[in-house]
């Protein structure tokens, strides 16, 4: 049984990182389309392709958040009865609670700013090394 739950925890981590690794490319899909609008409609075919992947990402950045959080405290719930508390997987928890608590901000505020935007990304940025580190 503890085989299974170390593996399991282990899949878990997996999945935070692919469903934050869908919420960054909410960022670099905008970017790569703004910096090559011009080279990505050269072809209609892959254009078309690009803005329906596009939409599907930015669509559900929110839900891939959400989802990251699930799989996060899933992670936890395991990690903790196998391992007990491990302090760079808590400062990434905290940056990623931290990063949602933002997004859903963002969400709900009339007036958010490109000062909320600027945190936001930033914090994704911080959020990318402390999961590094704590998966070293």
């Amino acid at each position: 049984m503890y085989d299974f739950l170390e593996d399991f925890g282990e899949i878990l981590g997996y999945a935070i990182i692919f469903f934050y690794s869908l919420t960054i490319l909410n960022y670099i899909v905008k970017l790569a389309n703004k910096k090559f609008k011009t080279q990505i409609r050269r072809n209609k075919t892959f254009a078309d392709n690009y803005m329906k992947m596009m939409r599907f990402i930015v669509k559900n950045h929110r839900y891939f958040g959400f989802l990251a959080i699930l799989f996060l405290l899933l992670h936890f719930s395991v990690q903790f009865l196998t391992h007990g508390l491990s302090i760079t997987g808590i400062i990434a928890a905290a940056v990623m609670v931290l990063q949602v608590v933002l997004g859903i901000y963002g969400h709900k505020a009339k007036k958010r700013g490109k000062t909320w935007l600027t945190i936001h990304r930033s914090i994704a940025v911080l959020l990318l090394i402390a999961i590094a580190i704590h998966i070293e």
